[in-house]
């Protein structure tokens, strides 16, 4: 896919809704190995990491307003907020968001309304990205949900395993009827297909499967109104560091490790292809490389 030389000013922000902290088996793992022994190693850690940033990215391009992701809602700790099969998500994680850090909030504090949207792109519907969900289509109830054919076949029509997997279907809107994402044979660096998700190809959607089935991240291409064109990418939970990404080390609770060693593998290549800021959901380091604009060198 050709960069249009002639974009207009996009503006990218990190929104933080609370923090996270999970065990350190869980954040990361050698990617060989069975997947169920790297889940059991996650499961039985009795350590916790630092907190973590629960990011979103509020994004300003000339035909709209989009979100990545939701965040976390912060309804989150209350009691019967997840469902009963979410077994494992309190030996997972520990949540702390009050109710200003909601997504909603934030927008309403900046004087945006839901309806002010033009689209929102889950990566995935594990409650920490799509959590923020259930507010802002109570909101607006129109507004575009965009999320991977291939996701939606694997969690969205099947809520028990989503529930099971770390999501929370009982908090989805009803009826849930995304916008898929499907796939075009429009190459983009080492994608060999990628959806564009605008007119200019400023903001495309790319394939980053491995944390779950049909998780997408986002090339976003933005140029200053003084400055040259730069290259951003949400990898979302495609990897959880820079730290991470550099040692190709994908998180420990995900069921297909070589496909997210291939995901992270295919980032680097991205990267050595292109001068790009790449910003994981939950960097502490995320909102300094956004705004210092530090492009990532792979080793």
């Amino acid at each position: 896919m050709k960069q249009n030389k002639t974009m207009a000013p996009v503006q990218l922000t990190f929104l933080t809704t609370g923090t996270v902290r999970i065990r350190p088996s869980m954040r990361s793992q050698p990617a060989n190995g069975y997947a169920l022994m790297r889940r059991l190693r996650s499961i039985c850690d009795r350590e916790w990491t630092e907190p973590f940033p629960i990011g979103v990215f509020l994004i300003q391009h000339p035909e709209g307003l989009f979100l990545f992701d939701t965040g976390q809602s912060p309804c989150c700790n209350d009691s019967g907020y997840l469902p009963r099969t979410a077994v494992f998500s309190s030996l997972l994680s520990q949540f702390i968001i009050e109710r200003k850090d909601g997504t909603l909030e934030q927008l309403h504090a900046r004087g945006i309304k839901a309806t002010d949207l033009k689209a929102v792109v889950l990566s995935h519907l594990h409650t920490d990205h799509a959590g923020g969900l259930e507010d802002l289509v109570a909101e607006a109830p129109d507004l575009p949900i965009y999320i991977s054919r291939e996701h939606w076949e694997a969690f969205g029509k099947h809520p028990l395993y989503a529930s099971f997997e770390g999501s929370t279907p009982n908090h989805w809107p009803e009826p849930f009827t995304p916008s898929i994402v499907d796939f075009e044979d429009a190459p983009l660096g080492p994608w060999k297909q990628s959806f564009p998700l605008t007119s200019d190809g400023g903001l495309v959607v790319v394939d980053t499967s491995g944390h779950v089935p049909g998780h997408i991240g986002l090339v976003v291409y933005s140029r200053s109104e003084d400055g040259p064109l730069t290259t951003y990418f949400l990898p979302g939970d495609a990897t959880y560091g820079i730290d991470l990404l550099d040692r190709e080390e994908p998180d420990g609770i995900n069921d297909d490790p070589m496909r997210a060693l291939q995901t992270l593998k295919t980032i680097k290549e991205f990267a050595r292809q292109t001068a790009v800021v790449v910003l994981p959901s939950h960097d502490n380091n995320t909102p300094r490389l956004l705004d210092q604009r530090v492009v990532y060198v792979p080793s």
